[in-house]
């Protein structure tokens, strides 16, 4: 017989009339699981698996799975299963195999995420906690007492935070093979510079080699200026401090000014180069940042120029839809489909093998991609491997209503 007062639990006296309220409390624990965004179950084992039921299952399966209680079955479940992480290695992934150890006691509790397809097609990672319930005569278990949790979200925030990671590690590395290689980008323009200095200044060079030594100074001059002016510039678009300084553009005139930049690269290349004059609408005048459109399309032909090998460089631009669309083409070496994914990021073509043959730092593309983003636009591409490629990007028509 018990006595009437049960023991003294940390000064607290509990009588049988409480202590009975606790003992048959189930619906309030089902409900306070439920309060805690919890699924409870109870599943009691068929003569095979997929051939059990469910009971008492919470009233939150129907936002869970988008099922009622009366409508969730054993096999239904394992049907929806597409992945199962087990919280530890001695936890078989298997059903089957899973039972069988629950049913012979080597199981005595269960934690998995496990990744379903709902009835209406939605994916959801859920987390299956249950302990097996055991016969007191046989010592077998006949069943499992457990909880769904909902952990879409939480899942969704880790792969966010290992991609964010990956993405940060992946810039350092490709910042720090940028960094190691440019010394070398610097220091080949350099000494050109200082040598062919001091052969002008020695005597005997007639005036065709003197002209020649001033290209070549002047050249790499200029060379050396571009590669200080895009680790600058990028190194400010990296901090977020770049400005918009917007003011008229004559389209056509600046499709002309560019066209002469270029033009003595591929002249040098034999390449043909030409652009869409538009001769039709000479007067094309947008509200736009003059430098970052002139620096994203130079950029854009200066690569196109650059690794082409023979063949011909167009470019130009049309009005489509309130959008001003420009493109770049070329019959050049084409982009690898390895490399497709990553041209655009800063520094990664600092370490590529073409990059390594041809001159340059490779931050081109990063900074007319930052650009014309900051101008209103979109960048794509689309290129073949040996076949050439084609760049194009939109800015907003900014032209005054007549």
């Amino acid at each position: 017989m018990r006595s009437g007062i049960s023991p003294d639990y940390q000064g607290c006296q509990f009588t049988n009339e409480v202590e009975k309220q606790f003992n048959n409390s189930g619906d309030f624990i089902c409900r306070a699981i439920e309060n805690a965004d919890g699924v409870p179950y109870q599943l009691v084992f068929g003569p095979a698996i997929g051939e059990g039921y469910y009971l008492n299952v919470g009233f939150g399966i129907k936002q869970l799975f988008g099922i009622t209680p009366g409508e969730f079955t054993e096999e239904l479940y394992l049907m929806m299963i597409e992945e199962i992480i087990p919280s530890n290695e001695d936890i078989p992934r298997n059903p089957v195999e899973l039972r069988e150890k629950i049913i012979n006691g080597k199981i005595q509790n269960y934690k998995a995420e496990i990744l379903v397809m709902t009835p209406s097609g939605e994916k959801k990672w859920i987390k299956d906690s249950f302990i097996p319930v055991i016969d007191d005569k046989t010592g077998k278990a006949t069943g499992l007492q457990g909880i769904f949790f909902d952990i879409s979200e939480h899942k969704q925030t880790l792969l966010q935070l290992e991609r964010a990671i990956e993405k940060a590690t992946e810039s350092d590395r490709l910042k720090s093979a940028f960094l190691n290689n440019l010394p070398h980008e610097i220091r080949t323009p350099l000494n050109a510079i200082v040598g062919f200095s001091t052969l002008l200044n020695e005597p005997g060079h007639d005036i065709e080699d003197q002209l020649e030594f001033r290209d070549i100074i002047t050249h790499s001059s200029d060379h050396l200026l571009e590669i200080v002016d895009d680790v600058l510039e990028i190194s400010k678009i990296e901090a977020k401090i770049v400005r918009i300084l917007r003011k008229e553009v004559n389209l056509s005139l600046m499709l002309k000014r560019i066209y002469d930049r270029v033009r003595p690269a591929a002249d040098e290349k034999k390449i043909l180069l030409r652009y869409d004059a538009r001769m039709d609408e000479k007067e094309i005048i947008i509200n736009t940042d003059s430098y970052k459109l002139f620096q994203s399309l130079t950029n854009l032909l200066s690569n196109a120029v650059k690794f082409t090998l023979k063949g011909k460089v167009e470019f130009g631009f049309s009005i489509k839809e309130g959008m001003i669309e420009f493109y770049v083409s070329d019959t050049g070496i084409g982009i690898g489909l390895e490399h497709q994914p990553n041209i655009f990021k800063p520094f990664y073509q600092s370490e590529s093998s073409s990059t390594k043959r041809y001159e340059g730092t490779g931050l081109g593309l990063s900074i007319a991609k930052a650009y014309i983003e900051l101008l209103g636009g979109d960048i794509w591409f689309n290129s073949e491997p040996g076949e050439g490629s084609i760049f194009c990007f939109n800015i907003p028509d900014t032209r005054q209503e007549s």
